[in-house]
């Protein structure tokens, strides 16, 4: 599972842009990250659309996301097959169906879920420092606000062609990422009703359930 979810998120370190012509100014940038502090925890379904060129048909998967500050994240794939994670202050366990096993991770002992769990933090809190380190930011439009990332490593650009972000009305949730390969394969993931600011129960973060 972890494997599944470090391909993805790798896809959001390398962008390059198509179409993207401005890039946004920076009182945006940060209306966009004061927005986003307010947020203390997030409970969203998603679709996950495989846009693969071996295939003549989409793969498609769905599940859910949750996060509550400061550090703890479900990413739980529900359908056609259960796999996921959890982490918890650093810990947690992933599993999945095929296998039928639960297996403990770690950030502290392992720098790929440490990885992950920061690419997932920076996103889910919109840290502006540590994005614009890594990517040019792009504005391609104002209404639905959408932003390209540009890669500023090239180790990065070798293997994703771009990364498209498209927000929801209020600027902060988002509503899909694009991630597109040099390939001209391309995931699309589409999240659907967003809970801001709920209560989640700690075995949201503790228990695979």
């Amino acid at each position: 599972m972890i494997q599944r979810f470090v391909f993805l998120f790798s896809l959001l370190l390398p962008v390059m842009a198509y179409g993207a012509d401005a890039v946004p100014n920076q009182s945006l940038l940060n209306g966009m990250q004061a927005r986003a502090a307010s947020v203390v925890s997030i409970r969203s379904n998603f679709i996950e659309e495989k846009h693969l060129k071996m295939f003549d048909s989409v793969l498609v998967s769905k599940g859910v996301f949750a996060f509550r500050r400061p550090d703890s994240l479900r990413w739980e794939y529900t359908s056609p097959f259960r796999s996921g994670f959890l982490l918890s202050g650093g810990n947690g366990v992933e599993w999945d169906d095929t296998s039928d096993a639960v297996r403990e991770v770690s950030v502290h002992s392992s720098p790929l879920v440490a990885m992950i769990a920061r690419q997932i933090m920076a996103w889910t809190t919109f840290d502006i420092s540590w994005l614009e380190e890594r990517y040019l930011i792009c504005q391609v439009s104002a209404h639905p606000l959408v932003l390209e990332l540009h890669p500023r490593s090239e180790l990065a650009k070798e293997f994703l062609a771009n990364l498209v972000i498209t927000f929801a009305e209020d600027g902060v949730v988002l509503h899909s990422l694009e991630l597109h390969e040099t390939d001209g394969d391309f995931t699309r993931i589409s999240f659907d009703q967003p809970q801001l600011n709920t209560s989640l129960p700690d075995t949201t973060f503790t228990a695979v359930q």
